[in-house]
């Protein structure tokens, strides 16, 4: 029961009363709770029966609150289970699916259906499928029996405390009501050339859209179609393989196209999957390296594959995020039933939004071409933008349901005084939710966010009523046609969120409005300067440009800073006293060069021209960009050439980076070109920074004067990474990590190799990773075959604020960086971070590590070699002496070192350049 119910409202465990288990038996089948809810599974009367069809034995009587706790006939995590997952449809074998139809006459179709008009295919679609509308279950139009059966769970729990008000974090961010999105399976030659179109119509109603391509067979694919979608803020999705119908029908074919399917998702720079026809095999879901798929629906009385997840809500198929579609498609709509009438799209809209679920829809491309249908389409559009803006309804786009999931998942609970707050990743949007009981109905009620933190339970407050048809808005709405302030729940840091529409819209601050400070080494009042920082990564979670970002923030100047944003930020920012410009999305992890190069030249103009407009209201004094790319350093244009002075903090030395990124050696174009960037990039700027001493001599060689470049590590800020208590001794467990990218220059493949030799010798350590990128999957697949998944954990990408915490919790930390040309130059931060935060670390014996470590501080592992990196991990798991004096000399080391000594040194370069312009 717990795990139900704290995933679906993620809420803690230790606020619901104790489950008295009953012993459910007999075979799966089909039983009722009163007239409301049809379940499949196994009960305590042992008589479930298997087909819904005649009198279903009832439960409802069983169903108790008790003294101790309350009693539940059936095992709830398996009910919920059978239903998500579709086991009562008993359509998904291990090696074979039944797709529905006989399999001679589904050959038979699909061998005609390319010749057969849409009339006729209307007409035998209709016959076979209409009759599935009169069935029990699931409910049609809109079944919503695993979120009932939950809420009913939840209210049985609250008559059990008390009805004491149980906080749980709210399903969409910033308090939305529901969530809608649209997407567009683009199925034929004519609905590929509609897109274009179709994004137009979608614009001009205010909404963005993802679009489903087949990558074989059906049309060509060619990257300007592709690029023109992502250009113009839609998403692509990869869908089906040839859209033939064959793809789930036989498992070893399934794994052929499966593989294909993956690449295509690379070269399409896709995230998110949809299945042709809506087929599907949960069960093989795992041969996937996709973030969401939508192939799953909530009613599948339509389909030819029958079934239904049962549930309006997003949910979890392993590490795959199942995005379930719940309202009917157009074909059927306009083709099977003939309508052109939004009422039934209304009708699910109202159960959706009355369940704070997703109201997710299916427009194909080649169906709204004609005049009537997209007549249709148009009046939902507007039934739609009118209910978002009335009733608080999240429009979006599945890649960012597929984030705000994720995060969800990962938040936690925390109290705060007499009141709760939330902690993880996109804390800042989260809400923190009451459910309760009035007048023995299920109530959901928010935090008020400046009284108290007391809930609201009013009929002003979001909440849950199964007859309520329009529910309030919520009362901390954000309005969309002006910035709003609203201090961030749970956050360590001081933020404040700004959302505007506006392009135009801008933090009020000025240089002018804040005083001068007091530098704290001289004595002398700092006038207060203007600087401008572009990077092409995320602002929040790139150490070096936060650090410099809040370091002139601290002291008094104006910092604009134009980054990346991720699904969950906003696009305007105060963060810390930095204004935030978030410009443009980036899919992760591009491995294509010909689209990784243009996303970074799309955001190279955007920056370009936001810097130019900017400088013009009213000048810089600096610029500080980052790369990578070098060729950022171009964003600062219209300022250098009016004298500005621009740095160039070069993290990552872009030849040999894109070559080992792109298996590209140094005599390839690709290098060589490079290299040229690199020089007219590093002649524009006035002065260069560099990560460290190799690189400096390594750019000095390739002919920039030593006098313009100037070393500053990474180094940690002791401010964030600090201890709280003092490393306690080695207890059951001993806990092994790594935090930060998944690339295979980070040899975390090694790493694991090495664990799993040294696992049966420690039988108590158990080793985390924390990050993303391109071989996650690989390395799930490794762990897989090394039998290690309950000793080896890849984990979420946690906030940098949050990261100490991750730290302080580890007994050893692993740097295992391969040694090629890259990766034996790159200066790793975590090994530092890792020393402040008293964590030893065994480190691969890279040119770099060795040219500023030594055996004292850290212990070196011959790179590339898991068996010596197996045996440094002993030597300091079993060596409890060695392993607090390498901890103790690491910690007089990175004090010399440390962010609040080198900072005098970065603040100094920048006073200087000003300086120098204005002498």
């Amino acid at each position: 029961m717990h795990k139900a119910l704290v995933d679906y409202y993620r809420c803690r465990e230790s606020h619901l009363p104790s489950e008295i288990a009953g012993e459910p038996g007999g075979d799966p089948g089909y039983f009722r709770i009163g007239t409301e809810l049809i379940c499949f599974g196994r009960s305590t009367l042992k008589r479930q029966l298997a087909s819904q069809q005649g009198d279903l034995p009832d439960v409802a009587d069983l169903m108790e609150v008790r003294d101790n706790g309350i009693f539940l006939p059936f095992d709830l995590d398996e009910i919920v289970s059978n239903l998500r997952f579709e086991t009562y449809a008993g359509n998904m074998g291990e090696e074979r699916t039944r797709l529905g139809a006989d399999p001679t006459v589904r050959k038979l179709y699909y061998w005609l259906r390319p010749i057969l008009p849409v009339r006729v295919r209307r007409i035998l679609q209709g016959f076979k499928l209409r009759g599935n509308l009169n069935r029990l279950f699931p409910r049609w139009p809109v079944d919503r029996t695993v979120d009932q059966l939950i809420e009913k769970t939840l209210t049985m729990a609250l008559r059990a405390n008390g009805n004491r008000a149980i906080p749980f974090i709210w399903f969409w961010p910033e308090g939305k009501n529901a969530a809608f999105i649209l997407t567009h399976d683009v199925e034929e030659e004519a609905g590929r050339d509609f897109c274009s179109s179709l994004m137009d119509i979608d614009d001009e109603y205010g909404f963005k859209s993802s679009f489903q391509v087949v990558p074989e067979k059906r049309y060509s694919v060619h990257p300007p179609f592709l690029d023109g979608i992502a250009k113009r803020g839609f998403e692509v999705c990869v869908h089906d393989f040839n859209h033939d119908g064959n793809l789930y029908k036989e498992r070893t074919e399934f794994r052929r196209r499966a593989k294909l399917i993956n690449g295509y998702a690379r070269q399409f720079g896709a995230s998110g999957f949809r299945s042709g026809v809506l087929y599907r095999n949960l069960r093989w879901y795992g041969d996937y390296e996709f973030s969401y798929d939508m192939s799953v629906p909530n009613v599948a009385h339509l389909d030819p594959q029958g079934g239904g997840c049962c549930t309006i809500m997003p949910y979890f198929i392993g590490d795959i995020l199942e995005i379930p579609v719940t309202a009917t498609q157009d074909y059927s709509l306009f083709h099977i039933f003939n309508q052109y009438s939004i009422d039934l799209w209304k009708q699910q809209i109202e159960t959706i939004v009355a369940g704070h679920g997703l109201a997710s829809f299916i427009i194909h491309p080649d169906y709204v071409v004609q005049a009537k249908p997209q007549r249709t389409y148009r009046e939902l559009l507007t039934y739609v933008r009118e209910q978002c803006r009335q009733r608080n309804i999240w429009d979006t786009l599945p890649g960012e349901i597929n984030t705000w999931w994720r995060q969800r998942r990962a938040m936690q609970l925390v109290e705060k005084g007499e009141s709760w707050g939330i902690t993880g990743d996109g804390k800042e949007r989260a809400r923190v939710a009451y459910a309760s009981l009035e007048n023995g109905s299920l109530v959901y009620g928010f935090e008020k966010p400046f009284e108290n933190s007391r809930p609201i339970e009013l009929a002003q407050a979001l909440r849950y009523v199964p007859k309520i048809v329009h529910p309030p808005i919520a009362p901390d709405q954000i309005s969309r046609e002006s910035a709003v302030a609203t201090p961030s729940v749970g956050s360590n840091r001081s933020t404040v969120m700004l959302e505007s529409t506006s392009e135009a819209a801008r933090p009020s601050a000025t240089p002018d409005e804040t005083l001068g400070k007091v530098n704290p080494r001289s004595g002398i009042a700092h006038q207060p300067l203007r600087i401008a920082m572009v990077s092409y990564s995320f602002f929040e979670g790139d150490n070096r440009v936060l650090r410099y970002a809040t370091t002139l923030a601290k002291r008094g100047d104006y910092v604009d800073v134009f980054s990346l944003r991720r699904e969950s930020n906003p696009v305007e920012e105060l963060f810390e006293g930095v204004h935030v410009h978030r410009l443009q999305d980036r899919v992760r992890d591009e491995k294509n060069q010909l689209s990784y190069g243009s996303r970074i030249l799309q955001f190279l103009f955007r920056a370009m021209k936001q810097v130019a407009r900017n400088d013009h209201e009213k000048p810089y004094d600096l610029l500080h960009i980052h790369s990578v790319p070098d060729l950022m350093v171009f964003s600062a244009l219209v300022p250098r050439l009016r004298g500005t002075p621009v740095i160039l903090d070069i993290h990552d030395i872009l030849p040999e980076l894109y070559a080992s990124k792109f298996n590209a050696g140094e005599k390839s174009p690709l290098f060589r070109a490079m290299v040229g960037i690199e020089r007219i990039s590093t002649r524009f700027a006035s002065h260069v920074i560099i990560a460290n001493d190799l690189w400096r001599e390594r750019l000095i060689s390739r002919g920039l004067a030593p006098d313009k470049c100037t070393v500053l590590l990474n180094s940690p800020d002791r401010s964030v990474f600090t201890r709280s208590s003092k490393p306690e001794p080695i207890g059951d467990k001993f806990k092994i990590l790594y935090p930060g990218s998944i690339n295979w220059h980070q040899g975390l493949d090694l790493a694991i190799q090495a664990f799993a030799i040294i696992s049966e010798q420690i039988p108590q350590a158990e080793f985390h990773i924390h990050g993303e990128g391109p071989q996650k999957m690989e390395l799930v697949k490794l762990i897989q075959r090394l039998g290690m998944e309950r000793r080896i954990f890849i984990n979420p990408m946690v906030p940098l604020s949050d990261m100490p915490k991750v730290m302080e919790g580890a007994n050893l930390g692993v740097v295992p960086k391969r040694k090629d040309n890259f990766g034996n130059e790159a200066f790793s931060t975590k090994i530092l971070e890792f020393m402040a935060m008293g964590v030893p670390v065994v480190v691969a014996d890279t040119t770099i590590d060795k040219y500023y470590f030594d055996d004292s501080v850290v212990k070196f592992f011959s790179g590339g070699n898991p068996s010596d990196l197996a045996n440094k991990m002993l030597e300091i798991i079993q060596n409890p002496a060695a392993r607090l004096q390498q901890i103790e000399n690491a910690s007089r080391f990175v004090e010399k070192i440390d962010w609040d000594v080198k900072q005098h040194e970065y603040l100094a370069l920048v006073d200087g350049l000003i300086g120098a312009k204005k002498h």
